[in-house]
């Protein structure tokens, strides 16, 4: 058997010490644990909780506060946008003044589905009466248009739901991540 190939292993690593390895595995370790630790409380959620109501029919730019359980407070403005005609929604983002960002959908709140889809079904609904009541009079194909008449300026009129954050409920926010960068 040829053994050389050993040989040239076992010279390669006895050339470093026992001592100044141990040494470099620590510097190592100590080294991956700070990056972890430092990567780990940086990026702590805290919960706030507002100070007020908060709709997207507010103008924009309206200040609101929220605190946190340690009682700091925090301010920040709402940047708007109303709901619309055709069952559009409202939407409103938090935008914090101090150094700290909403953790879910970038602080943007937007009104819920059910309304809307209540409101959708009725005025479909309302067609399929209104076709229904005028079918055996004028016939099948003349009432789908009536339906239509009756669905169509229903849907076009309502507006979708507008988006509400009460006084009380908790937004998690994060700081900034210029802010960790630039060591504020």
């Amino acid at each position: 058997m040829d053994y050389s190939h050993q040989r040239v292993q076992k010279s390669c690593f006895l050339k470093a010490s026992p001592d100044s390895i141990r040494f470099m595995c620590r510097v190592g370790f100590l080294f991956i644990s700070v990056i972890v630790l430092s990567a780990i409380t940086e990026a702590q959620p805290v919960t706030l909780t507002l100070q007020q109501d908060l709709s997207s029919k507010l103008p924009t730019g309206t200040e609101f506060t929220a605190r946190d359980s340690t009682g700091k407070v925090y301010h920040g403005h709402v940047v708007t946008h109303p709901a619309h005609r055709l069952l559009r929604r409202g939407w409103m983002r938090l935008v914090f003044d101090d150094s700290v960002v909403p953790v879910t959908n970038e602080g943007v709140f937007r009104a819920g589905n059910k309304m809307r889809l209540l409101k959708f079904g009725g005025s479909l609904g309302l067609g399929k009466l209104a076709d229904d009541s005028v079918d055996g009079t004028i016939g099948a194909k003349k009432a789908r248009y009536v339906a239509a008449a009756v669905a169509i300026p229903l849907i076009v009129i309502q507006k979708g739901g507008e988006a509400r954050l009460h006084k009380g409920d908790t937004v998690d926010v994060e700081p900034r991540r210029d802010s960790v960068v630039k060591g504020e």
